[in-house]
Order: structure tokens, then sequence, then C-alpha cells
């Protein structure tokens, strides 16, 4: 009888070792994925262009222009715009993600300029060759509108205010923020939705090129 007893027990310590080990798996891929973070963009690599949705701002019939993936990055082109501005790009919906218990957002991409036309960012607020949108929404659908836009070096820069970053010609530069860390949090406070990221060029002629877009929320 004792030796049934003394059994039992052991059988008893097995299962509850491996229901102990199970439930510390489980709870340390918990905090893993919380350490990670979820990522809000889908296919940021451009394996594929959806759920990618084509812009296209003021391109008339005269004007030449591509929007597609080369390999494995989106590359967008403008030409013969007889010196009249347009947009060429994507963007892709983030459903009005809720960031108001939201402690970082984290914003990453590999970005490329190959031409401009322009020696400049032109006129009308701002036209770069390469640029990042996002846009955030409170409960009034009234939008903040986050910027960050690239433009090759030597370029005159008449809107500093657009969170303008000077590139090297042909080769992919690497942007990496926490945006909430940033000094538009309270912007981002006071419209805490994501409603969506745009990314492109505008201005006369131009060539650009994205890759590994991410944005990060823990």
């Amino acid at each position: 009888m004792k030796k049934f007893k003394f059994i039992l027990s052991l059988i008893l310590i097995i299962f509850l070792n491996i229901g102990f080990s199970i439930a510390q798996e489980e709870i340390e891929e918990f905090i893993e994925e919380e350490v990670e973070g979820l990522e809000l963009i889908q296919n940021g690599n451009f394996n594929e262009l959806i759920p990618w949705e084509i812009i296209l701002i003021n391109i008339k019939e005269t004007n030449y222009y591509e929007a597609q993936i080369y390999v494995d990055y989106f590359m967008w082109v403008r030409k013969n715009s007889e010196a009249d501005g347009g947009f060429v790009g994507i963007k892709q919906s983030l459903g009005n993600f809720d960031l108001r218990d939201k402690k970082s957002l984290k914003l990453s991409f590999d970005i490329l300029i190959s031409f401009q036309e322009l020696d400049s960012d032109g006129w009308a607020g701002g036209e770069y060759p390469a640029q990042v949108i996002l846009i955030f929404e409170n409960e009034n659908n009234e939008e903040y509108v986050y910027k960050k836009c690239f433009i090759l070096k030597g370029s005159t820069i008449n809107y500093p205010e657009n969170n303008v970053t000077e590139i090297e010609s042909g080769d992919f530069y690497h942007f990496e923020a926490d945006l909430i860390e940033e000094d538009i949090y309270n912007n981002i406070v006071s419209h805490p939705y994501l409603k969506e990221i745009i990314i492109g060029g505008s201005g006369w002629d131009f060539v650009g090129a994205v890759d590994n877009v991410s944005l990060i929320v823990k």
C-alpha cells in the first residue's frame, strides 16, 4: 500500500512539473511578444503589392510614371512632368489603430533617391522625391500629419519644418525613430488613432524607392 502511495505521489509530482513547465513556456512566449511589440505594417518587404494601394496625384496623359515592385522593393518614377508638380506612391490603411495606452511607436525603413529634377524642395509647402507620411486622427476626425521627407544632398531647403533629411543619390538610407519619444508626442496624444501610412515622391521628375518598412507598437 505504501509503495502504491509512493508511486501515485511520484506521478502527481511529474504531472505538476510538466504543467508548470508548460505554463512557464506560455508566460515566456507572452513576455517575448510584449517585448518585441506588434507590427502594424503588412508586407513591408514588398514580396507583393497587396495590401498597399497605388496613389497618383496630378499625373497627366503626357506624363510618364511607374509604381511597382522591383525584385523585393517598391520603386516610383515620374518623368515628362513639364514643370508641373505631381505625386506617385502607395498607401496602406492602419485601421485607426488605438495608441492611447501605448508606450512606443517605432518607425523604420530604407529609402532611396536616384534622381530629382528640382534643385530645391519646390513650392506649395514642399515637394520631395521621397517621403513617408503617417496620418493620425482624433475622436472628431481631425487629422495630424507626420512627415519624414528626403531630398538629395546640396538641395536648397525652403521648408525645414517638413522634417527634411538630405541623402546621397543612389544609396538606400536607413531611417529609424520612436515617434512617441520625439517632439511630436503631444500631437500623437491629442490624435491617438493611427489612420494610414503614405510613401512616395512629389515634385517634377523624380525616381525613388523604399524597402523594409516597419511600424512596431508596444
